[in-house]
């Protein structure tokens, strides 16, 4: 077992766990799950048979990383794709969206304009941006629906525009600007509230008829049927979910309560590769990363394949992809002994 860090920007390591087995090797991927330091030492720990603390956040994704490297591990040894090792259909290419979060560069209005133009430019009829994320020179809420305008003028009204809160505004706050927001058309209006704050998911379904997405940190089914209802849009993380199966196991909660799914992935190339895999069992757009590294394709073998806003999946078993060891934005942070 191996685990690799992937040098993307200021703000994102993409850490990737390897597991070799009979000539054949699987992957998986824990980015966001805790610092490199930290994942190393976990995955450590488990090697010794040892968790201090099974049903943490850095664990659960830890154990996700190891799941999904089992899984395409099975499928390759099936020789199928893993989606169908899972029981689902061909995807054939899977529609993505644009989030443009993590692109270097200003937050002010025009320059979270600037990039969502460009994500246009580049194929996409999806973006989505994180309005509340950084504080400017005005009150945040002001700034962020400020930025939405922004957005919603320089990609014209056939553009969908999602709106990530990031639950950084307290309702109180939100409230006074929801009724502009509503008018500005979003797509969905994601984390205002957590999947676990069922009042205050009831208290937004009372105020606008705005579409409600979330549910980006789920690792139980209960959490997800809990929030049935209130919930339009359910977003497994297979990263954080704990693996292949596990998101899997929330996205068809959410289905069989009638919500739509849409998979979190503000990720890498592996867990891009496993979410767009899922949609071929529960269908659903599928978050990309837009702007954050022009040399990502290449750091995966084959290279990712994204046009005109479709992901479009390799043609080999299993997850279909491997990470290439010897990019120079690749290093080893950990084997097992």
């Amino acid at each position: 077992m191996r685990l690799y860090r992937v040098d993307v920007s200021p703000r994102t390591d993409w850490m990737v766990l390897r597991l070799d087995e009979a000539g054949l090797t699987g992957w998986g991927e824990c980015s966001d799950g805790g610092t490199p330091e930290a994942i190393a030492g976990r995955l450590a720990a488990l090697a010794r048979g040892e968790d201090p603390d099974p049903g943490s956040f850095l664990s659960t994704t830890v154990r996700g990383a190891i799941e999904q490297a089992r899984c395409d591990l099975a499928a390759r040894r099936a020789g199928v794709p893993l989606w169908k090792w899972l029981g689902g259909s061909d995807p054939g290419p899977v529609p993505v969206y644009a989030n443009l979060n993590r692109v270097p560069g200003g937050r002010e209005p025009g320059e979270v304009a600037a990039t969502a133009r460009a994500a246009v430019a580049a194929g996409f009829s999806r973006v989505k941006l994180a309005p509340f994320d950084v504080p400017g020179d005005r009150s945040l809420p002001e700034l962020g629906l400020a930025r939405v305008r922004a957005v919603r003028a320089a990609v014209g009204p056939d553009v969908e525009i999602m709106i990530d809160c990031h639950e950084r505004l307290p309702l109180d706050d939100l409230e006074p600007v929801l009724g502009e927001l509503a008018a500005l058309r979003p797509a969905w209006l994601e984390d205002a509230a957590g999947i676990g704050d069922l009042p205050g998911l009831r208290r937004l379904r009372a105020l606008w008829p705005l579409r409600l997405a979330g549910g980006e940190f789920a690792a139980a089914a209960g959490e997800v049927r809990a929030a049935g209802g209130l919930l339009d849009v359910v977003m497994p993380d297979v990263k954080h979910a704990g693996g292949v199966r596990a998101a899997l196991e929330l996205a068809r909660a959410a289905a069989d309560g009638g919500a739509e799914v849409s998979f979190h992935n503000p990720s890498g190339p592996v867990a891009t590769a496993f979410s767009a895999h899922l949609t071929g069992v529960v269908p659903g757009v599928l978050e990309y990363m837009f702007g954050e590294a022009d040399w990502r394709p290449g750091v995966a073998r084959p290279a990712e394949r994204l046009r005109d806003g479709l992901l479009h999946l390799p043609d080999g078993p299993g997850a279909g992809l491997d990470l290439d060891p010897t990019h120079p934005r690749v290093t080893l942070v950990w084997s097992a002994p």
